[in-house]
């Protein structure tokens, strides 16, 4: 069984000034000191100030032995786990709700990919299920760059979650090769659940049964099936694209 993660790191100027500025818990920050009287530094040790949130200042050597993105930019937080809501909670408080459902992944790294990518694109929670890596464990919280202390990640049956959807009307998109319409032309706007097979298969029958409707991802033929986390990223952000144009 894996490891579940103990803090999060936050790297970058951008992502650590927003989680200093959230609800979030910061055990403390860790800043190259040559750069701790660039102005952006010095706001950011000034929030951290006001919060009693503990700074160390290290070498920027350190910094790059520990990023795992490799632009640290001289700075990394370290953050408490949040507390995980439930979906039913998400559901109750929120009537334009945007949710991922993945079934079976296989990969710890595949999952932290797909929380960066559904924390930029204002997903409200990604579920997935038991029957794969669905828990927060440190390679997860390390791939997903910040993002899973923004993402709930819920770890629950499929069709328990997709019978929450169904009493509160959330449309629940099935994503297929073959099925469905073009994701780029389907309508994707309001209350959506994305339903996503993992790695080695797609969607059972009877998850397929419980969809609303289908997308799909035209490929070149030869070319079986997607990454999952690509064809995650590319449904978050079509959706993304259709709200914002609408």
């Amino acid at each position: 069984m894996a490891k579940i993660a103990e803090l999060i790191t936050i790297e970058g100027r951008n992502m650590v000034h927003d989680a200093l500025n959230s609800a979030q818990n910061i055990r403390r920050l860790m800043i190259a000191g040559g750069s701790k009287n660039e102005p952006r530094i010095k706001e950011i040790i000034s929030l951290a100030n006001n919060k009693g949130v503990r700074v160390e200042y290290v070498g920027s050597e350190e910094i790059e032995k520990l990023s795992q993105s490799g632009n640290a930019q001289g700075i990394m937080a370290f953050m408490d786990l949040p507390e995980i809501s439930t979906l039913e909670d998400i559901l109750r408080k929120k009537r334009e709700v945007f949710i991922l459902l993945l079934n079976r992944i296989d990969y710890e790294q595949n999952l932290g990919a797909i929380l960066r990518s559904a924390w930029a694109a204002g997903v409200d929670a990604v579920v997935a299920s038991p029957n794969g890596v669905h828990e927060l464990t440190p390679v997860v919280a390390k791939v997903s760059m910040g993002a899973a202390a923004f993402v709930p990640l819920i770890g629950m049956s499929l069709f328990q979650a997709l019978d929450q959807l169904e009493r509160y009307a959330v449309k629940v998109v099935g994503v297929e090769v073959g099925m469905g319409e073009v994701y780029t032309k389907a309508k994707l706007k309001g209350p959506v659940a994305f339903l996503v097979g993992g790695e080695a298969a797609g969607l059972s029958e009877p998850l397929i049964k419980k969809c609303n409707e289908f997308v799909n991802i035209p490929m070149t033929s030869g070319v079986a099936s997607l990454n999952v986390s690509v064809a995650s990223a590319l449904v978050l952000f079509e959706k993304m694209r259709q709200e914002r144009e609408s």
